[in-house]
C-alpha cells in the first residue's frame, strides 16, 4: 500500500512526467513494430512488376511441335493387336494383345507415323534453308508420334521468308469414307512453345505457355508472331531455376510418370526417362492407360514439387492470313514468322533494399522518438559505459597505479642524486680544509 502511495504522490508532485513516460512508451512500442515489419521486408522483399519494350537487332523463334490427327495407323493397330484397335486407349486393342512375341516399343513405333509422313519430303526450314532446323521426336499416348522443330539461329529479319515455312502431308482424303469414320477431323496439331521447353500432352502448368493451333488439310495459314520475356525473381515463397536446359514441363511429366510406375509397377513405352519394366500382360496395361487418362483428361494443373523458371518466353500467335490451298493433295503450307524486333520484357524487381531500409529505420527513430544522429551517439556513448564501466574503472585504476608507482620512481632517484651530491660537497670541503692548514 505504501508504494501504491508513493507512486501517487510522486505522479501529483509531477503529472507532466506521467505523460511524458507514456507518449514514450507508445512510441516505442510502434518504433518496435515498424522495425520489426522493416527487417521482416530487408530479409523478404516485395517483388513489383515492371514492363518495357524491347528492339533487338536479333529475334529468337520458338520451337514448333506438330502431332498428326489421327496420331496412329488404324490398320497396323487391328494387324499388330489381333482385335479392332482404333486408338491404343480402347480395350480391344489388349484383349488378345501378344505380349510374348511382340515388343510394345515396335507396336507403338509401327504403329505411327514417320517424319516423311508428317512434313512433305526437304519442304521445310527456317529462313528457307534446312539445316537451320533440329528435328526431335517424341511418342505420346494419346497424341502419337510428334515432331519438334528447334531452332538453330536467331533472326535478322522480320519476313514471312524468313521465319518457318513448313509443307505438311496427309495420307486422308478430305470428304473420303474413311474421314467420315474419324473420331476428329483430320489434320495436325501445331504447338508453339519456347525451345527450352520439352512438349508434353499432359496438362501441366508450363503448358499454358503454348500456343495451339489446328491446320486442316490442303490450307495455307501464315502465323504471326509476337514475343514476351519474362524474369522472375528467386524467392523463398516462389523458387525458381536459373538454368537454361531446365524444362518445369519436363519436370511435371516425369512426376507423372513416376507416380504411375509406382502405382502400377510397369511402364508403357511413352514413358521415357523412368526406369521401371514395361507392362507385359492385359490387365496392367489397361491399368495403366486408364490411370494415365485420368491424368490426360483432369481440368485441374497437376501439382509436383517442379520449379518454374525464372527466365520464360510467352509466344501469341496471330492468324494473319487462313486459306484453301487448292494444290489437289493432301497437303497444307504453315508460315511462322515475326513481323517485328520488337519484343515486350516483363521483370520482377524488389522493392526493397538497404537504402530504403535505412530510410525507414530513420525516419521512424527520428519521428516518433526524436532521436538524431547526435542523440544516437550520446546515447551509445552511455550504454558503452553503462555496461562497460567496470573494466574502464579498472583500466584507469591500473593506469593511475601504474603512474603513481613511476612518480614514486621518480621522487627516490631525486633523492639518491641530492644525497650524493650533497656528500660530494662535504668531501670537497674538507679536502680543502685540510689543505690550507697544511
Amino acid at each position: 500500500m505504501g508504494y501504491w502511495l508513493e507512486l501517487l504522490d510522486w505522479i501529483l508532485r509531477d503529472p507532466g512526467k506521467l505523460i511524458r513516460y507514456l507518449v514514450l512508451f507508445v512510441c516505442s512500442v510502434i518504433v518496435i513494430v515498424q522495425l520489426s515489419e522493416c527487417f521482416t521486408k530487408l530479409n523478404s522483399p516485395p517483388i513489383s512488376t515492371h514492363s518495357y519494350f524491347s528492339l533487338n537487332d536479333t529475334v529468337e523463334m520458338p520451337a514448333v511441335t506438330i502431332c498428326r490427327e489421327p496420331p496412329y495407323k488404324e490398320d497396323v493397330l487391328n494387324s499388330l493387336s489381333g482385335g479392332i484397335c482404333p486408338h491404343p486407349k480402347y480395350i480391344t486393342c489388349w484383349n488378345n494383345f501378344p505380349f510374348n512375341d511382340l515388343e510394345l516399343d515396335d507396336f507403338f513405333m509401327n504403329s505411327t507415323f514417320d517424319l516423311e509422313e508428317t512434313i512433305l519430303g526437304e519442304q521445310y526450314g527456317l529462313d528457307g534453308l534446312t539445316k537451320n532446323l533440329e528435328i526431335k521426336s517424341s511418342l505420346h499416348f494419346f497424341m502419337g508420334r510428334c515432331y519438334t522443330l528447334n531452332p538453330k539461329i536467331e533472326l535478322k529479319r522480320t519476313t514471312r521468308t524468313s521465319g518457318y515455312s513448313l509443307m505438311l502431308t496427309h495420307h486422308i482424303i478430305p470428304g473420303s469414307t474413311m474421314e467420315m469414320m474419324l473420331e476428329k477431323n483430320p489434320g495436325w496439331h501445331v504447338y508453339i512453345h519456347d525451345h527450352r521447353h520439352e512438349f508434353t500432352e499432359l496438362n501441366v502448368k508450363g503448358a499454358a505457355r503454348s500456343e495451339y493451333i489446328f491446320a486442316e488439310i490442303d490450307e495455307e495459314i501464315e502465323i504471326k508472331l509476337q514475343s514476351q520475356q519474362f524474369k522472375n525473381i528467386e524467392s523463398k515463397e516462389t523458387p525458381c531455376s536459373a538454368t537454361l536446359s531446365y524444362s518445369d514441363m519436363k519436370c511435371a511429366e516425369l512426376c507423372v510418370f513416376d507416380d504411375l510406375a509406382t502405382k502400377n509397377n510397369c511402364t508403357g513405352p511413352w514413358m521415357t526417362g523412368i526406369s521401371q519394366q514395361p507392362c507385359d500382360n492385359n490387365k496392367s496395361m489397361r491399368a495403366l492407360i486408364k490411370d494415365y487418362g485420368i491424368y490426360y483428361e483432369s481440368d485441374d494443373d497437376i501439382e509436383c514439387d517442379c520449379k518454374r523458371p525464372c527466365n520464360a518466353r510467352i509466344y501469341s500467335t496471330f492468324i494473319q492470313s487462313r486459306k484453301q490451298l487448292n494444290s489437289g493433295q493432301q497437303y497444307t503450307q504453315v508460315w511462322i514468322y515475326y513481323s517485328t524486333k520488337l519484343v515486350s520484357m516483363v521483370e520482377e524487381r524488389p522493392s526493397y533494399d538497404t537504402t530504403q531500409f535505412i530510410a525507414d529505420i530513420g525516419g521512424s527513430l527520428g519521428f516518433l522518438l526524436g532521436l538524431s544522429v547526435l542523440g544516437l551517439i550520446g546515447i551509445l556513448e552511455h550504454l558503452t559505459l553503462f555496461f562497460c564501466g567496470g573494466l574502464i574503472k579498472k583500466q584507469l585504476k591500473h593506469e593511475k597505479h601504474l603512474q603513481d608507482d613511476a612518480e614514486r620512481q621518480s621522487q627516490k632517484s631525486d633523492a639518491t642524486d641530492i644525497t650524493d651530491t650533497t656528500l660530494e660537497i662535504a668531501t670537497i670541503s674538507r679536502e680543502k680544509k685540510t689543505y690550507i692548514d697544511e
